[in-house]
């Protein structure tokens, strides 16, 4: 069983790894992903209405290191409180420190400059640009959320747990590309390593940390 699950995290990481280095290739070399981000980003310059502009304006705070800090804490203090234990810190911690080394590794060696944001908007960061580290960071921590909350006792609410997460984690991306910080690319490699980093934390935990028996359900009573 450990055997198995160790492929399949290796397989979880290679894919990663093969897809980021394609599209990075495809950068640099002028093919679709190229093709793709300079006519968005000029759509987008094109497109600003203020409402959209307002969204996207939210997603930036609410996906900077504050804004997310605050969030993952609330979220993290629910779910030790709901187990009653530490784990889902434990868990959440890890998933954390490997998504903010992923995205400050990625941004220091791949060197990607960003697109110059859009007219009175929030200017981009200073960091490179390659991958977008709100949409990786988002996508890991409200992913691995998602997760310890339905596999913690709130499996009748798991598909809307899990539209819920998707929707925040697409207009985070999304909200990336309409204030010009990132170009398309930078978006989808963050979402595709954030969600498998998440995978990665998510295949581990459900099978080597142990969790109460009669965790059933919100609204249901623990037995002592």
């Amino acid at each position: 069983m450990a055997t198995k699950l160790l492929w399949i995290v290796f397989g979880i990481v290679v894919v990663m790894v093969f897809f980021t280095r394609r599209v990075l290739v495809s950068l640099r070399a002028g093919g679709w992903s190229h093709a793709i981000d300079e006519p968005v980003y000029q759509w987008v310059l094109e497109h600003q209405v203020p409402w959209a502009h307002w969204l996207a304006t939210l997603f930036h705070y609410w996906g900077s290191t504050p804004g997310m800090t605050l969030t993952m804490v609330l979220i993290t203090v629910a779910l030790c409180w709901w187990q009653r234990n530490l784990w889902p810190l434990a868990t959440t911690v890890v998933t954390a420190l490997g998504s903010v080394l992923c995205t400050i590794v990625l941004k220091a060696q791949l060197l990607v400059v960003r697109p110059g944001g859009v007219p009175g908007g929030v200017a981009p960061p200073e960091t490179f640009s390659f991958p977008s580290g709100h949409t990786l960071n988002a996508a890991a921590l409200i992913g691995i959320s998602a997760y310890l909350a339905i596999v913690l006792g709130w499996r009748r609410y798991a598909r809307w747990i899990g539209i819920g997460a998707g929707i925040f984690v697409v207009c985070m991306g999304l909200s990336r590309i309409y204030l010009g910080h990132h170009w398309v690319s930078d978006v989808v490699v963050g979402l595709t390593i954030g969600v498998g980093w998440a995978a990665v934390v998510a295949i581990l935990h459900f099978n080597y940390v142990p969790r109460p028996a009669s965790l059933t359900g919100p609204g249901q009573k623990r037995t002592r």
